[in-house]
């Protein structure tokens, strides 16, 4: 009897741990689903602010929206200069939608009421025209408005052509650095590395002027650069900015140096004896080794690529530029249309979204390759 006690309450206390370990297995569960969903906010939330933002009225600049706001009433007794002046109010089209002749000049203290009455224009017709023009004037403007338009695009794309020809140059620049400098068995391999490394303690500041001095001596040696606008201006400018971006960087170099040393000699040996050239060595056995620093180096480069913003600046002309200088550009000197300059942030954060959407499942299996051996 005594035994049977003994069995039952040992089976009680086993169960009692069992209950208590998978509670505990439980609650782990729930708090790191918290902290994920907690994180995830927190990292979401600026987004969304400022996607919220582009649509909040220069006017109502200096509240705080959590949301989407209502559109504001259209409101006649608005001068036609301060739609002109804070919300980039194309006049041309406005002419044109309302059917203001075209020789007729709007002044700039002139009402939207004193424009109806001075052109028999009725009132619903303009509030008509101007319904949502509070709500969307930033991605409006933008997008398609004379402030933007055309030039975002075109920006858009110079951003996309550099940010991916810099680091598609750059890889295959430091892969054949790494190469070269692998195992630093040699003293000038030494002094060559120790060179590179010397660029992280260069502010890029320092430099920007004679480099500058030194792009310009160069490219003045081209026909047809110091024509404004011209093709071989604008190739030569972006051809500036993608050869800073591709000179050899200690980052780069560190990456793949270490990379390379860390594979075997005797791989490139016995490739040399089967008859394989150089070239082939570096194609179809190294380069496929160096998925995982490939991938490193593309998730840091490309973002700071394409987020540039001081060499472009300096280097290209305002109708030649790439996404960031454009946006601050579009800041005015007595009045910014702050709509406009969110609805640029938040659609330059996009291609780069899509980018990792696309290409994740690589950036993955690329980190994942380095953690794996054997």
């Amino acid at each position: 009897m005594t035994s049977q006690v003994q069995t039952l309450e040992s089976l009680r206390a086993h169960r009692a741990s069992t209950w208590t370990l998978s509670r505990r297995r439980m609650a782990l569960r729930i708090f790191g689903l918290a902290v994920m969903i907690i994180y995830s906010v927190f990292t979401i939330f600026p987004f969304y602010m400022l996607f919220v933002r582009s649509f909040v009225a220069t006017a109502d600049a200096g509240e705080l929206h959590l949301w989407l706001p209502k559109a504001r009433p259209v409101d006649m007794n608005t001068e036609v200069g301060n739609l002109s002046v804070f919300y980039n109010l194309d006049l041309k089209e406005m002419k044109q939608a309302l059917g203001i002749p075209k020789g007729k000049v709007l002044r700039a203290r002139e009402t939207l009421a004193e424009v109806a009455k001075k052109y028999n224009i009725p009132e619903e017709r303009i509030r008509s025209y101007f319904e949502g023009f509070y709500l969307f004037n930033g991605w409006q403007t933008l997008l398609f408005g004379q402030a933007g338009g055309s030039n975002f695009w075109a920006a858009l794309i110079r951003t996309i052509l550099v940010a991916f020809v810099s680091l598609g140059i750059l890889i295959v620049l430091s892969i054949f650095t790494g190469y070269g400098l692998a195992g630093l068995r040699r003293r000038d391999q030494m002094y060559v590395y120790n060179l590179y490394l010397l660029q992280m303690v260069i502010p890029a500041m320092l430099i920007i002027l004679p480099q500058y001095q030194m792009f310009q001596w160069f490219f003045k040696l081209f026909p047809g650069y110091d024509v404004q606008n011209s093709f071989m201006r604008q190739a030569l400018q972006l051809l500036a900015v993608i050869l800073i971006n591709i000179k050899g960087t200690a980052l780069s170099t560190m990456i793949f140096v270490s990379a390379i040393s860390g594979i075997p000699r005797d791989l490139e040996e016995s490739a040399m004896l089967d008859g394989a050239s150089r070239w082939q060595y570096l194609w179809r056995i190294l380069f496929p080794l160096l998925k995982v620093p490939i991938v490193s180096l593309t998730v840091i480069q490309l973002p700071l690529f394409y987020n540039q913003f001081l060499e472009p600046y300096v280097y290209l002309d305002p109708a030649n530029t790439t996404l960031l200088p454009f946006i601050a550009n579009t800041a005015g000197q007595f009045s910014t249309n702050f709509q406009v300059i969110y609805s640029g942030v938040f659609a330059s954060i996009l291609p780069l979204l899509v980018v990792y959407l696309i290409f994740r499942r690589f950036f993955v299996e690329g980190v994942m390759a380095g953690a794996i051996k054997g």
